[in-house]
């Protein structure tokens, strides 16, 4: 079909606001790379303003991902915390969702209303610090996994999904005899994983980025998440004595590692995501429509 001038407008237009956009977005990320793996010599000749590398190197990103240092330790305490955090935090969002799916579930009502009550009002910073205290989970290898185990946002969306599912489904499986778990795990999670790829992007993006828990729940470096250490590495311009203490060597200069530890810490979301983009996209639709 033939565009009229006036859309052809509306396009051309559209194309170059989100090209500008691009541009604005990819820029910043573009000079950090540029930056990470460029000599400290060419960086101050060229007084910081490098958009294409004159020489290459790795001396910031051996560095950081030296055997024994802070850092290739925080990375491992981040990736299982995160698959950890996320398998919990899908399997207490989807057994809550199914169960308040169940339209003859008794007092569903009152439970909802539970759960969007601790969507609007929650007990606090400091409340929640004594209650892990308490537990006994500060400076474990749990408590980041815990304390941001479950989403009632997520489980609203799941929720909504599993009922635009035909109820006509669950009860044929029921009336051959499947339990309810045997009916979720074969019949419902199969038709839904548009929408559990999007709840577990939304989880793995929430535990990966998690720093704020750190900070507030870990004092052990060798049990920090990767984020922690980069806040800090950002945050005071230096590097924490265990990170140098574990590198044995003197440090290269502070620009170039906080440039190479944010690269380390963002590729990692920046590679899974187009692979599970198609799956995000769907499920926010189909999850956040009933029918």
């Amino acid at each position: 079909m033939k565009l009229t001038i006036g859309e052809n407008v509306f396009v051309a237009t559209n194309y170059l606001i989100l090209t500008i956009i691009t541009i604005v977005i990819v820029i910043p990320f573009w000079y950090v790379i540029c930056v990470s793996v460029t000599p400290y010599h060419i960086f101050s000749e060229k007084d910081g303003l490098i958009l294409f590398p004159t020489s290459f190197s790795l001396e910031y990103y051996t560095y950081l991902l030296k055997e024994g240092s802070l850092i290739f330790a925080a990375y491992g305490n981040t990736i299982r915390n995160t698959a950890g955090g996320v398998l919990l935090a899908l399997f207490l969002t989807t057994t809550a969702a199914y169960a308040l799916a169940e339209k003859k579930l008794p007092g569903r009502r009152i439970f909802m209303l539970y759960f969007i009550f601790t969507m609007l009002f929650k007990g606090g910073m400091i409340p929640t610090y004594i209650t892990i205290k308490q537990l006994g989970l500060l400076n474990t290898n749990y408590v980041l996994i815990l304390v941001m185990a479950y989403s009632a946002f997520s489980m609203i969306i799941m929720k909504s999904f599993f009922e635009s599912i035909p109820e006509s489904l669950r009860e044929s499986a029921s009336m051959d005899g499947a339990s309810e778990f045997r009916v979720l795990w074969q019949i419902v999670l199969p038709l839904s994983k548009p929408v559990i790829a999007t709840i577990g992007l939304l989880y793995l993006v929430v535990y990966w980025n998690d720093f704020f828990n750190a900070m507030l729940y870990v004092t052990d470096w060798h049990k920090a998440p990767v984020q922690l250490v980069l806040r800090t590495i950002i945050a005071s311009s230096s590097l924490p004595p265990e990170l140098l203490e574990a590198a044995g060597s003197t440090p290269p200069p502070t620009i170039g590692i906080q440039m190479a530890a944010i690269v380390i810490v963002a590729l990692p979301m920046m590679l899974v995501y187009p692979f599970i983009q198609k799956h995000f996209e769907q499920g926010m639709l189909i999850g956040s429509v009933k029918g």
